[in-house]
């Protein structure tokens, strides 16, 4: 009997700690995706700008070729500054577009490219297009 009514106590324990802790772990889920789709445009500029310059720094560290990688990330300081200076202003939308469209075109003439310059455009082009997606869609984030 008192094991009986042991197994019984320790059920309800046991069911209780776990919806407890389905709800804590949706409490999580749920924090856990709001920043990117609730975070302002400056926001998002600078951890995007901060995450390029720390990974522009180690890569240059690291030297050799992982060169090409700081070269790649450090073009992208310029390009998310601008932006910052535009993202409050009427035909932001169709700036960055712009500037997306200027480096691609430059792009497209691949021969006369050094591999520098080739990473420092892609850099540009991916800052310049994700600004573009993050502003004319802002939850389009969604990881």
């Amino acid at each position: 009997m008192v094991e009986e009514e042991s197994s019984k106590f320790l059920n309800i324990i046991m069911e209780r700690d776990s919806r407890q802790l389905e709800e804590a772990y949706s409490l999580i889920l749920e924090k856990k995706e709001k920043p990117a789709e609730e975070e302002s445009f400056d926001i998002f500029l600078e951890k995007r700008a901060a995450g390029a310059a720390k990974l522009a720094h180690s890569a240059k560290v690291k030297g050799g070729f992982a060169t090409l990688t700081a070269i790649h990330f450090a073009a992208k300081a310029k390009p998310y500054a601008e932006s910052e200076k535009w993202h409050d202003k009427e035909g932001k939308n169709e700036h960055f577009k712009s500037k997306a469209k200027e480096v691609y075109e430059k792009l497209k003439d691949l021969d006369s490219l050094s591999q520098k310059e080739f990473q420092a455009l892609m850099g540009e082009l991916e800052v310049w297009g994700e600004v573009y997606i993050r502003s004319t869609k802002p939850n389009s984030i969604k990881l």
